[in-house]
């Protein structure tokens, strides 16, 4: 989306509902942080648990060399201001360990002095915990990415290579080192211990596990769970993998798994799918939801899944300044949202050199994807008017948490339903309706703006027949019409969504 053709919708929009030189601050709409005593566990479609706290996340992955105001986890609390600022209540980290760029590393026994500014150990934990400390005073959750692929031998490579030779497999050229050996058992075990020791010295909410369950299995992270849960803490692990959960991961970041025309289990990025085929359908069916170590499992029918526009892995940004791309398909619809940083205010591609990425082969060291981006804070303000947009949306979503942060046990009874327009050849509008209430999410994705009629769902969304109902413009803060058993007409502009809540008159 070009920002220069949206920026005339941008200043009519805030001219209306935002006092001149005023910014919105979803701060005070977040979910209060809550300690593990005070959280409660809600059960699944399987009957496994999961802290209550996961259905309001919104996720955003910071880099600590890139975000951070001095390259290292202490210079990341201004990042924790903004996320609050955002309304964003969930924080996933790159691996503060030590080695390459963290995801070819030395082992997660090891912290990196350059990433927490620490030498000592002991401060080190204590740098994190402080992290930790200050994202809940601002009622956000922390994950920490921890990698389980192995270790590397660069810059003289990690003691366990020596130290634990039958820990280790085959060779991994991309990392120059080894994969770890899953079935030797004293390996899981010391795994594990470490996880718990990451939990107990950071004070930590969860773990986003790298490549899991692709290379661990679900082991490590059971025992480390099921520990973590004897001591009373409610951890949450997220699995980088789509996977079957199995009481272990509570939520995977890569969703989308199928099986291509010859039979291979493929993954891809999430990226656009909804803007290229039916939401709505693909909901009911649970399309392409299935989980990788278990492909003949029903697909769509965990409770839990994300929406990832984009991560360290993506080659790019997909927003590029599109209230469709991140609102449509991530902050509204029926999934726990998840970006890079900087799809908020539609950061630049612009890429530093990677500290090593394929060494091996390329000696030179070369740009690792978003990891390498820059992340540039000015940007922020240049493009206040699409950021200001980002934050009206996430409001919406906030102030209405009965409807947005409903998760059935089963994602496909999620609480969506087709909306019908007089403008049946655009992508599909939908509804997201409780207890007498809708959200209706209706996306103009044409180049100029358009009257629609749109059809309020009554059956489908559990509205009341012959009740007088109220619709409001959300985005404009304003009556757009009052209904019975009807349709209201609203004007879109090019490129933008309609979000309107029908409610009781009375």
């Amino acid at each position: 989306m070009n920002m220069k053709r949206t920026a005339p919708f941008f200043a009519a929009l805030f001219a209306g509902s935002l006092l001149a030189g005023a910014a919105i601050d979803n701060s005070a709409l977040m979910p209060p942080y809550k300690p593990d005593a005070e959280v409660v566990m809600e059960k699944d479609a399987e009957g496994g648990e999961t802290p209550d706290w996961i259905k309001s996340l919104i996720i955003v992955e910071l880099r600590i060399h890139s975000a951070s105001t001095d390259g290292t986890v202490k210079g990341l609390l201004p990042a924790l201001d903004h996320l609050a600022e955002m309304g964003v209540n969930g924080v996933w980290l790159t691996p503060p360990i030590n080695g390459g760029n963290g995801y070819g590393n030395f082992g997660i026994h090891t912290l990196s002095p350059l990433l927490t500014g620490e030498k000592n150990p002991v401060k080190q934990w204590q740098v994190l915990r402080n992290f930790v400390d200050e994202a809940h005073k601002r009622n956000i959750r922390v994950f920490f990415d921890v990698v389980n692929w192995g270790a590397t031998k660069h810059e003289g490579g990690s003691r366990l290579l020596k130290e634990k030779p039958e820990w280790f497999g085959e060779y991994f050229a991309p990392y120059a080192g080894w994969f770890f050996n899953w079935e030797n058992r004293e390996l899981n075990e010391w795994f594990s211990s470490r996880l718990v020791e990451w939990f107990l010295m950071t004070g930590v909410d969860g773990f986003r596990c790298d490549c899991a369950p692709n290379y661990s299995g679900f082991g490590p992270f059971e025992t480390a769970k099921k520990r973590m849960r004897s001591f009373g803490r409610k951890v949450v692990f997220m699995a980088e993998w789509t996977s079957s959960g199995k009481n272990v991961f509570d939520l995977d970041q890569l969703t989308f798994c199928f099986t291509d025309a010859k039979g291979k289990r493929r993954t891809h990025w999430v990226g656009d799918v909804y803007l290229k085929k039916n939401i709505v359908d693909m909901v009911r069916s649970g399309e392409e939801l299935r989980a990788w170590d278990d492909m003949e499992r029903e697909p769509g029918t965990k409770r839990f899944y994300t929406y990832m526009l984009s991560c360290h892995d993506s080659d790019h940004y997909i927003v590029k300044g599109s209230p469709i791309t991140i609102g449509y398909q991530a902050i509204f619809a029926p999934f726990i949202p998840l970006w890079y940083v900087g799809e908020e205010w539609d950061n630049a591609p612009r890429f530093f050199v990677d500290y090593f990425y394929r060494r091996d082969k390329h000696p030179v060291p070369k740009k690792w994807r978003l990891y390498g981006n820059v992340i540039d804070w000015a940007q922020k303000e240049e493009n206040r008017d699409f950021f200001e947009l980002v934050k009206k949306m996430i409001r919406i979503r906030r102030q209405h948490p009965e409807i947005f942060e409903y998760f059935p046990g089963s994602h496909r009874d999620s609480n969506i339903c087709k909306v019908a327009t007089d403008r049946p050849g655009l992508l599909q509008a939908y509804a997201r309706f409780r207890n007498g209430r809708a959200v209706l999410i209706v996306p103009n994705n044409t180049e100029k703006a358009e009257r629609f009629r749109i059809t309020i769902p009554f059956r489908e969304a559990e509205l009341a027949a012959g009740k007088t109902y109220r619709v409001t413009d959300l985005l404009e803060d304003r009556t757009a019409a009052e209904v019975r058993n009807g349709s209201f007409e609203a004007e879109i502009a090019a490129g933008q969504l309609g979000v309107f809540l029908v409610a009781p008159a009375e």
